[in-house]
């Protein structure tokens, strides 16, 4: 390639290679508040073999095979079923975290139900939390909000970014480099080349009569090719380990399908953008968890990948000095029925289970929320969080989410006024 020919490449480059990757990413702007992870368990994950466990009952059909040659185990005030990794994580980790049970999605559809219980709302136009978290905390910031899968509607508060090949964010911050440190243009070249960017931004700004959607992203952009945001992009890329060190996706097969854990690599790439200041939160996303066949070989695998990558977050954020600072949520679309199917799997159950986790925090170490022996949602009052079949309700998303906004900040929030939960008991899940 000529250096006109390269000249003008990394012209259009400057338009349309930003977009494309959803990436401007961003400088610290000194936040040193929480740190936020939503890990999606894609499919509809089944808590009676998790955290809601059930035995089976006389009478009944089947609900778990597990529980015809064991039984219930606790871990502190929390109890989980004897299947699959459980009983490490949750020996491990039951003091950092809290259970909510028993959470109805009022849907068997994978769509409303994902859309539920990710946004609060069972019907589309809500943002995730995550994305209300990182335009309250960190509005200035382009990377504030990274998703790697799943939900991820904004609302329009902010916008989120998907990352997962580190070669092509180190060869975004440094752009001018090739074959390593080899620079494509002479710094001259380089200049001229910022010098007519500059232009070009400070021209598009000034065009009259912007509707709003075309200004903001205007600001985008030029935020996004801002000294500041570039040094960020700069840091992050020298912090991300070389590609023989970062986390490999693992792979499973079971009975026709095929299963991929990227979790790892996406706590190893989320956790380096929060200690270099580029972002405040992540969606971190697991598919497979629909398992109308074989569910307990296959649910089996996906618990594990899941507790085994949630545990290497918070031991990765131990050793990059965040672990502090780090708020987990777990969830998933829905459960999976009280009995299994003709092919040994289960169907869609509407019936649920939340769990956070936040270090040294005193409403961790217990469960909440109740259902009955056949995985039957009962009613909970708000304020004593105990059984009320007379002044209880339901718990239903809207419940958890309102609950976050509270214990995070976001209650009192413009953001949280324009997406309010009308009608919607105050639970006290945090105290």
């Amino acid at each position: 390639m000529n250096r006109r020919r390269a000249l003008k490449a990394l012209l259009g480059s400057t338009t349309a290679g930003w977009g494309a990757f959803h990436l401007p990413l961003a400088h610290a702007d000194g936040y040193t508040g929480k740190l936020f992870v939503f890990v999606q368990a894609d499919g509809g994950w089944d808590p009676t073999s998790f955290c809601d466990p059930k035995t089976n009952v006389p009478g009944e059909p089947v609900i778990n095979h597990w529980a015809e040659r064991g039984t219930t185990e606790e871990a502190g005030g929390i109890r989980y079923a004897p299947f699959a990794d459980n009983a490490a994580f949750f020996r491990k980790y039951h003091r950092r975290m809290l259970v909510i049970n028993g959470v109805d999605a009022q849907t068997n559809s994978h769509t409303v139900g994902v859309t539920h219980n990710w946004s609060g709302r069972n019907a589309e136009g809500f943002p995730t939390m995550t994305a209300l978290l990182a335009a309250h905390h960190s509005p200035d910031m382009p990377l504030n909000y990274l998703n790697f899968g799943g939900f991820s509607a904004t609302g329009g508060v902010t916008r989120f970014t998907r990352l997962a090949d580190a070669g092509r964010i180190r060869a975004l911050a440094y752009a001018n480099r090739v074959h390593g440190n080899e620079e494509l243009l002479r710094p001259n070249e380089w200049s001229t080349l910022q010098r007519y960017r500059a232009r070009r931004i400070a021209r598009l700004n000034e065009a009259p009569g912007l509707l709003p959607r075309p200004a903001r992203n205007r600001m985008h952009y030029q935020s996004a090719l801002s000294p500041a945001s570039t040094d960020g992009l700069k840091r992050y890329a020298e912090a991300l380990p070389p590609d023989e060190l970062l986390e490999q996706d693992v792979q499973y097969a079971y009975d026709g399908d095929n299963f991929t854990n990227g979790l790892r690599r996406q706590a190893q790439l989320s956790v380096l953008a929060f200690k270099t200041g580029i972002a405040v939160g992540a969606d971190l996303f697991l598919s497979g968890f629909d398992t109308h066949r074989s569910n307990d070989a296959k649910q089996g695998w996906l618990l594990g990948a899941l507790t085994g990558s949630v545990d290497y977050l918070w031991e990765y954020a131990e050793m990059h000095g965040i672990a502090d600072r780090l708020v987990v949520v777990i969830g998933s679309d829905f459960g999976r029925t009280n009995h299994y199917n003709a092919e040994d799997g289960k169907d869609h159950w509407p019936i649920g289970s939340f769990v956070v986790m936040e270090k040294n925090q005193p409403w961790t170490g217990r469960a909440i929320g109740e259902t009955d022996e056949l995985h039957f949602a009962q009613k909970i009052n708000p304020t004593t969080l105990e059984r009320d079949d007379i002044q209880g309700t339901f718990i239903y998303p809207k419940h958890v989410h309102k609950a976050l906004r509270s214990y995070l900040g976001l209650e009192d929030s413009p953001l949280a006024a324009a997406f309010p939960f009308h009608n919607t008991e105050d639970f006290r899940f945090f105290g």
